[in-house]
């Protein structure tokens, strides 16, 4: 006997009608078109939104935050895109994107749960997130000095390197009756 669940899976032309509206969905997010991008969003205080620094609970929340994003540094590629869906009304569509942000290249991942509604297609729950950066990206943000992809694995050797010096000097234990510094006073 067919397991009922697994006929319900990625029926083609659902599959081909979600990714349609993800298309359209992405050249509206590159594009900071906050009228088409609250169109797809379920219009409910039950829609969430989690991005990278910010939870929005409710349309109202997510329409505030589009309209106050400012639109620079928002082109994106976007790799391992994969669309699930559960019959011919629920759709999970998860990604990853690399964007350069401030200079920095940044790698994230983004997952919707679109619903079709009476009104249509829409994205009931959504979660963008940035995987961390290392210590010597974000340092050198910190710094404003930026390290040039190919001088990167030099500098991530330099800095192995004053770990390892550094490393049997951090361990040494001092008594306090040892003063670390002379100290001079007038």
């Amino acid at each position: 006997m067919a397991n009922p669940v697994v006929a319900l899976l990625n029926d083609p032309a659902v599959v081909a009608e979600v990714n349609a509206l993800h298309e359209a969905y992405e050249a509206a997010l590159v594009g900071n078109d906050v009228e088409k991008l609250t169109e797809f969003f379920w219009d409910s205080a039950l829609a969430l939104r989690f991005g990278a620094s910010e939870s929005l609970y409710g349309a109202e929340e997510i329409l505030a935050f589009r309209k106050a994003r400012p639109a620079n540094d928002l082109a994106r590629s976007v790799s391992n895109l994969r669309i699930v869906t559960f019959g011919p009304d629920t759709a999970i569509v998860t990604l990853e994107f690399d964007r350069n942000t401030g200079g920095v290249l940044r790698h994230g991942r983004q997952s919707q749960v679109w619903r079709k509604m009476p009104e249509g297609w829409k994205i009931v729950s959504a979660h963008v997130s940035l995987v961390p950066e290392d210590f010597m990206t974000h340092a050198a943000v910190q710094v404003g000095l930026p390290i040039p992809a190919e001088y990167r694995d030099g500098v991530r050797l330099n800095l192995e390197r004053s770990r390892a010096i550094a490393e049997p000097l951090l361990a040494l234990q001092l008594d306090g009756s040892v003063e670390s510094a002379t100290v001079f006073e007038s």
